[in-house]
C-alpha cells in the first residue's frame, strides 16, 4: 500500500503538535512549580521581614521567571535584603559588640590636645 506525500505529511504535523503541545504544557508545569517554590519560600524565610517577604512575593508574581530567580539567588542568601532593609537584623555574619574594645572602661577623657 503506497501513502501519498499529503498523508505522510499530515501525520507528520499531527505527530508534531502532540509533540508541541506536551512540551507546552511540561513548560508550564515546571513555570508553576518554580513560582510556588519561589513564594513559598519566601513566606518561610526567617531572616526577611514581613514587608519584605510582601516585596519578595510580589515581584516573583508580577515577573515569574525573573522574580524566582533573583530570590532564589539574591534573596535568600539575605545581601540584598540588608542592603533593602528589610532584613530582621539577624544577619548570618555579624560582628560582635565587643571587637576593638579591650574592656568595658569607658575612654579616658584628657583637658589638653587631642590626637588626630
Amino acid at each position: 500500500m503506497i501513502t501519498s506525500l499529503a498523508d505522510r505529511a499530515e501525520t507528520a504535523v499531527v505527530w508534531m503538535g502532540g509533540t508541541t503541545e506536551l512540551v507546552l504544557l511540561l513548560t508550564a508545569v515546571a513555570l508553576v512549580v518554580l513560582v510556588l517554590a519561589a513564594v513559598l519560600s519566601a513566606l518561610a524565610d526567617r531572616d526577611t521581614s514581613g514587608g519584605g517577604k510582601l516585596l519578595w512575593v510580589a515581584l516573583v508574581l508580577w515577573f515569574p521567571v525573573l522574580g524566582a530567580i533573583a530570590w532564589f539567588v539574591v534573596g535568600r542568601r539575605g545581601h540584598l535584603n540588608r542592603f533593602l532593609g528589610i532584613d530582621r537584623g539577624r544577619a548570618r555574619h555579624t560582628v560582635p559588640v565587643s571587637v576593638g574594645q579591650h574592656s568595658d572602661a569607658l575612654p579616658q577623657r584628657s583637658n589638653g590636645l587631642r590626637h588626630a
